[in-house]
């Protein structure tokens, strides 16, 4: 992976790098599919799973925040809208791009 290079970087918004579980739901089919929140920002985020969406696709995303210590923190739950899918690792890992459209 390349180093960040905020002179190419497309989006206005700072990524924060996560590794995160993530549950999806498409708006479309009612399914439900599970990944990992690679990265998220003010206006989007990344999401590393075998499902592959359509683009442009309503999801109702939910990120498993991890505790700090003793302390638990309420999911994170935005809706999203599908803007890229990527293959990762060929026919069984695709890496979800995303816009934000409502916290």
């Amino acid at each position: 992976m390349k180093p960040f290079d905020a002179h190419h970087e497309r989006r206005g918004g700072k990524r924060l790098r996560m590794g995160c579980r993530a549950k999806m739901k498409s708006r479309h089919t009612g399914e439900t599919h599970y990944g990992e929140c690679v990265d998220l920002s003010v206006d989007g985020l990344a999401i590393r799973s075998a499902f592959v969406p359509q683009f442009g696709e309503i999801l109702e995303v939910t990120i498993i925040v991890p505790p700090v210590g003793e302390v638990y923190s309420k999911p994170f739950e935005v809706v999203v809208e599908v803007r890229r899918c990527n293959e990762v690792e060929r026919g069984k890992l695709y890496e979800i791009g995303a816009k934000i459209i409502k916290r």
